[in-house]
């Protein structure tokens, strides 16, 4: 099915894409990686099949990749990305069934997790799913600027990132929060994922104190958008939302 497009109240705001279904039995956010967006292709590839299993799904963009076409820096914050999400889910909850669901991949996962361990959220969130998603910020940060971050701004490609957005990033320590993690996880991730290693799954799993589930595509890479693999995370994901309506 097509999606609908749609805006989301915030100080800015936010673009979305809405997969809605009438007689939902939950509501799906989808928090998009580092350097996509809410037309994201896993999520595109997997709205259509979470509607037709009765979910309404909303997939949106991060404010900082409004400067994608600007030129400007990117100002990649977690705290502040974390308030987005949260204005999000106030949005899906106010305006859709409000049984709640995240989905995140890779950066959007590690939002995801900080936002479910540190803000005082109201919400009803039955729970999260996690693709292939760094719980040591700092690992990540070393592969966006592997020489270290100096001056006022890193190049990473096409875009360019504000550093100071960069520091904080490298001193949060997300692997410190997640047993504060209250709702139930599922982690799907890539056995050669050589963006965000393996390892960042099993340390994420050691340190849940909720229930959980925990899946390694052996074959698998960081992107996960093979058409086999891209199956494997929409059934992985179906199985752990029946569990949690």
């Amino acid at each position: 099915m097509s999606y609908r497009a749609i805006t989301i109240p915030y100080q800015e705001p936010i673009d979305a894409a809405l997969y809605p279904c009438a007689q939902s039995v939950g509501t799906i956010v989808y928090s998009h990686g580092l350097f996509s967006s809410k037309d994201a292709y896993k999520i595109n590839q997997i709205a259509p099949a979470l509607h037709d299993n009765g979910y309404t799904v909303i997939s949106f963009s991060y404010g900082y990749t409004r400067h994608y076409t600007t030129g400007n820096p990117l100002t990649i914050a977690l705290p502040q990305c974390a308030l987005e999400l949260n204005a999000v889910l106030e949005f899906a909850a106010n305006n859709y069934n409000p049984n709640l669901h995240i989905i995140g991949s890779s950066m959007g996962g590690a939002i995801a997790l900080y936002y479910v361990a540190t803000v005082p959220y109201i919400f009803s969130i039955k729970s999260v799913s996690l693709i292939a998603t760094p719980v040591h910020l700092h690992h990540l940060v070393r592969a966006i600027a592997p020489e270290g971050i100096q001056g006022t701004y890193v190049s990473v490609g096409e875009y360019t990132i504000d550093a100071q957005s960069l520091q904080q990033m490298d001193s949060i320590e997300l692997i410190k929060h997640i047993p504060r993690v209250d709702v139930p996880v599922c982690i799907i991730h890539g056995q050669n994922d050589d963006v965000v290693p393996v390892s960042h799954a099993y340390d994420l799993q050691k340190q849940l104190c909720v229930p959980h589930t925990m899946h390694i595509i052996p074959d698998g890479d960081h992107t996960l958008t093979s058409q086999k693999h891209v199956t494997l995370i929409l059934q992985y994901i179906v199985s752990w939302l029946k569990l949690h309506p």
